[in-house]
């Protein structure tokens, strides 16, 4: 499927006015996408990316999705775009800066702030993804503010956020920003309904669990992470004892197999958390202690914190386990 703005749903509001800006000569040096996780934040900013870098764009705006540039989009090798790793792992200087005196980075990818200062090959912008900006160490960061500041010509930058308040306030308040809006639960449930080719009342269930997400949504609604989110939801939290908290362990290290490279394990690992997350909020909507879910949520937060840091995932999670069926018997 090709990247256009026409991808993106619930969001005509800051599509109308993005296009408006565009057609103004207005457009930032930097936007910003703010929302939820599985919002749709990565799909609004390849569709604003395949806007700008289509040589032949519609006439509201929109890509084309037949031209040479996007389809260079469609198959990731346009020379004018470069998107960083989503791979839940921390951004780090290497991938900003070249450190080596050549043209890769900490793990042979090109850095974002050469690749900006480079004159377009295609068309007249070169266009960088930074999604979930959050993961930037401090030294990144502080690199990356410098380009925010003084940004070369003929670029745009996009960073997607889950939480704003984890970047620092100067970089953010260089961005123009977008918020992403929950989805309505009925958008969601008929869009699972036709994407996932399943019953309307499954589908109403799961967009009503999944707060507005259409990516949570699908997520919910595919075979391996609907049985763990059932457990979740259903008997996870039912035997708040030595038991339960290996029981939440295995269950949590075993999703996605334990096979695969560490960016697997470690992708697979924060998928789990969040949908932990997703099932104590839905405790607490059903009456579980306020003080409680706070700090089992907090507790989730640190787990996630540490594999995002490339902890081993059973080295944070275990422990997150134990401790979340402490907080359970305390409550009561």
């Amino acid at each position: 499927m090709a990247w256009k703005l026409a991808d993106v749903l619930g969001q005509e509001e800051a599509i109308g006015r993005l296009r408006r800006e565009r057609l103004a000569g207005r457009l930032a040096h930097a936007y910003m996408f703010e929302g939820a996780q599985g919002a749709g934040k990565v799909t609004f900013a390849h569709g604003v990316a395949a806007a700008v870098l289509c040589t032949t764009p519609t006439a509201d705006g929109d890509a084309c999705g037949v031209c040479r540039s996007c389809h260079m989009l469609h198959h990731a090798n346009h020379p004018d775009y470069l998107e960083l790793p989503r791979d839940g792992a921390e951004l780090r200087i290497g991938q900003f800066v070249d450190r080596s005196g050549g043209a890769a980075g900490d793990a042979g990818e090109q850095p974002l702030l050469p690749f900006l200062r480079l004159k377009p090959v295609e068309g007249d912008m070169r266009v960088a993804l930074v999604p979930d900006a959050e993961r930037m160490r401090a030294e990144a960061a502080n690199a990356f503010l410098k380009t925010l500041e003084e940004p070369p010509g003929q670029t745009l930058i996009l960073l997607t956020v889950t939480a704003r308040d984890r970047l620092p306030a100067t970089i953010t308040s260089r961005c123009r920003r977008i918020g992403v809006k929950p989805l309505p639960d009925d958008s969601i449930a008929r869009e699972l309904a036709a994407r996932l080719n399943m019953p309307e009342a499954d589908a109403r269930e799961l967009a009503v669990t999944a707060e507005g997400s259409l990516g949570l949504a699908e997520r919910l609604g595919s075979g391996e992470t609907l049985v763990l989110w059932r457990w979740l939801a259903g008997e996870a939290f039912a035997r708040p004892g030595l038991a339960g908290a290996q029981a939440l362990a295995d269950m949590w290290l075993g999703f996605g197999g334990l096979d695969g490279d560490n960016a697997g394990k470690r992708k697979n690992a924060l998928a789990a958390l969040d949908l932990t997350a997703l099932a104590v909020r839905l405790r607490l909507r059903q009456g579980l202690d306020p003080t409680a879910g706070a700090r089992i949520l907090a507790t989730l937060w640190n787990a996630a914190d540490q594999v995002t840091k490339n902890v081993r995932p059973d080295l944070a999670l275990v422990p997150a386990a134990f401790e979340i069926m402490a907080v359970l018997r305390a409550a009561g």
